[in-house]
């Protein structure tokens, strides 16, 4: 029985191109490294990425080698997507639409939307978790464009290169702009106004997107002052020493006294000393001992060709929690996201296509290198039509600390 409707490649094709075309917080990942996984991967495969070395110049003319030091970062493809429905011979023969047109609008475009919007949600929990530099105060709206354009200060000051830039913002963020948000815009190019719905317009060098992928944050809470345990500590561990109790949230941010930013080229502050701040990949709670907490990004100091502060931390330093947030404490907010296309990738894989089934197609955007499959079999034990779509992808971490940042807001 050819239990089939419409061609499987073209549905592949379809809803491949409505998902694309919806995606607002993925399209500003780098898609670069899809080429790395060209081939068939199981999930949890995964490729090393190898920066840049950045040498030293040396002045004078007598002869001074240098050490050649590689740092590199992991993409995994470990994040399986999957939509999967089924109709019996009743249904199909009584109760099923017929038309291409109608099984499109009632079928495939909302699965479309819906890997589109788990797509977009992956990339803005996986960045605001990881991007590290912040603007704003936690749980309360920007009032002015000011936040916003510092968010852009931060992303020059630390060399992010020139490109492609979209800042995504909640509704209560947009609405705390006022009634005069139209006269501060600039329009959108005429693709991004007709495929992507939240489009507000340009400011500051990035494309404004309402977004509702956004995430919530709670604050941990510090009952007295944090410090850093031991000093000229790198890498991305640091011991530190808080109350007995004291919870550190993942995604919370903090910076440390007398440690400050520089440009990763220059290796010097681009202005006045901007403290670094650093991000916390995951849930702590302290014992009121000195505890081991893991941060992005890795903190290199001088001496280092990949050096990103003007000082290790000093025994005793004391860390701020939420810099630029008063009484951070418990607070909840939204956090918008300042996206370049240097903070962080994406990555998509080809899936094994079966042949002993109805019918079987895939389709892999070039650009994106997102790839869909979907699989139809008709189940003869219980009488029905099984369909399934599947989407392997996988995030990491490129120039977190220069491509990315994080606005806080209510």
């Amino acid at each position: 029985m050819a239990n089939q409707f419409i061609n499987t490649s073209w549905v592949c094709l379809e809803i491949l191109r409505i998902l694309i075309n919806e995606l607002e917080c993925a399209e500003y990942f780098n898609r670069d490294y899809e080429k790395e996984f060209n081939k068939e991967f199981a999930p949890g495969s995964n490729v090393t990425i190898k920066f840049p070395w950045r040498p030293t110049v040396t002045q004078g003319m007598g002869y001074d080698p240098q050490g050649i030091a590689r740092i590199s970062t992991t993409i995994s493809l470990d994040e399986w997507l999957q939509i999967a429905f089924e109709w019996d011979d009743y249904e199909k023969a009584v109760k099923l639409e017929r038309s291409e047109k109608e099984l499109r609008e009632n079928y495939w475009q909302p699965c479309a939307k819906a890997f589109a919007q788990e797509i977009d949600s992956l990339c803005a929990d996986f960045a605001s978790t990881n991007a590290s530099n912040v603007v704003g105060s936690l749980g309360t709206d920007p009032t002015s464009v000011s936040t916003y354009f510092g968010a852009r200060k931060i992303l020059k000051q630390q060399s992010c290169p020139p490109g492609k830039r979209c800042m995504l913002i909640s509704s209560s963020m947009m609405a705390s702009l006022g009634a005069n948000i139209t006269s501060i815009f600039h329009p959108d190019d005429e693709i991004t106004q007709n495929f992507k719905e939240g489009s507000i317009g340009r400011l500051a060098g990035f494309s404004f997107f309402e977004s509702n992928s956004l995430y919530e944050q709670t604050a941990g809470t510090w009952a007295a002052t944090v410090t850093v345990t031991g000093a000229n500590q790198s890498g991305t561990a640091l011991i530190i020493t808080g109350t007995n109790g004291d919870t550190i949230n993942a995604r919370d941010k903090f910076s440390v006294a007398n440690v400050n930013a520089v440009n990763p080229q220059t290796r010097r502050s681009a202005g006045p000393l901007t403290p670094k701040s650093f991000t916390v990949v995951q849930n702590y709670t302290l014992d009121g001992n000195p505890d081991t907490i893991s941060i992005l990004p890795p903190i290199y100091g001088p001496g280092s060709p990949y050096q990103n502060v003007d000082a290790l931390p000093s025994n005793g330093a004391a860390l701020t929690l939420w810099p630029g947030t008063a009484s951070p404490n418990g607070k909840t907010g939204t956090i918008g996201l300042a996206l370049s296309r240097f903070g962080f990738g994406l990555v998509g894989g080809k899936l094994y296509l079966p042949k002993a089934v109805e019918d079987s197609g895939q389709q892999m955007d070039p650009d994106s290198g997102i790839a869909l499959r979907k699989v139809e079999a008709w189940d003869p034990v219980r009488s029905v039509n099984v369909k399934r779509m599947d989407s392997l992808l996988g995030l990491g971490n490129l120039y977190q600390d220069n491509g990315a940042c994080v606005v806080a807001g209510a």
